[in-house]
């Protein structure tokens, strides 16, 4: 999943190993958030020469698996390759890059703050300004990392600028991508105005949805994100949510 490219060659050894990774397929495992108890279920990507490691985690309405959801709650939590909390990671709802909603999440100080986006070429994707929201439960930054709990509204279609798309929950799986970054966007202050430094790895999987992923509880837990943290675009840095 290319969010940024320097040069034409990287861009297609990228696009190759995406190919090459969309024949691969991935279990779930059961992961309980422990100061929530939200059950989700998640993929870990293991720290390598181009991953520091991550683990993206869906927790879905209780009839998802059979009727498609509109939203989620997602888990996300970003290792630091250089030890100072430091990096982006971004998650593609719909595998690839192109053509599919894209959310990419940093540290900024003490918050996590957070971008939709999308892209209709290898390139920095633009700001998506669909009917999408992330409103978060809670969020952590240290040296190792940052970690981000959120509710994801209307993130399963997307439609702009004629590119339109949906992923499917009724199928008992998703097609994801990841992209991690050991840098921080530029000008990250305001996410909307954020450019991205090209990631050093990235991948699709074929992410199975088993029933550890839905829950009676799901409406309890989603009422639980009330704070929108939308960095300095002129407004308040976090704005808590009446419900």
């Amino acid at each position: 999943m290319k969010f940024f490219t320097r040069q034409v060659a990287a861009l297609v050894a990228g696009y190759a190993c995406l190919q090459v990774s969309l024949a691969q397929s991935s279990k779930p495992a059961s992961f309980t958030e422990p100061n929530t108890g939200i059950q989700f279920d998640a993929w870990t990507v293991a720290e390598s020469s181009l991953s520091a490691g991550l683990t993206f985690g869906v927790a879905l309405p209780e009839d998802a698996l059979d009727t498609d959801a509109t939203e989620f709650i997602g888990y996300l939590s970003c290792n630091s390759a250089n030890g100072d909390g430091s990096g982006w990671c971004g998650i593609s709802l719909g595998g690839s890059m192109l053509d599919s909603l894209l959310l990419v999440a940093y540290p900024q100080g003490d918050n996590v703050l957070t971008s939709f986006r999308i892209a209709s070429d290898y390139a920095m994707p633009d700001v998506y300004t669909g009917d999408a929201k992330l409103t978060q439960i809670s969020w952590s930054v240290d040296p190792t990392g940052f970690t981000v709990l959120f509710r994801c509204q209307g993130c399963f279609s997307w439609e702009q600028d004629g590119t339109a798309g949906n992923a499917s929950t009724s199928a008992s799986r998703l097609l994801l991508g990841w992209a991690q970054a050991e840098e921080n966007p530029t000008d990250g202050a305001c996410p909307d105005d954020m450019s991205l430094m090209q990631h050093e790895g990235q991948s699709i999987w074929n992410a199975e949805l088993d029933a550890n992923a839905t829950s009676s509880m799901y409406d309890s837990w989603a009422e639980l994100a009330r704070i929108q943290v939308p960095g300095d675009c002129g407004v308040g840095n976090r704005t808590r949510l009446r419900h």
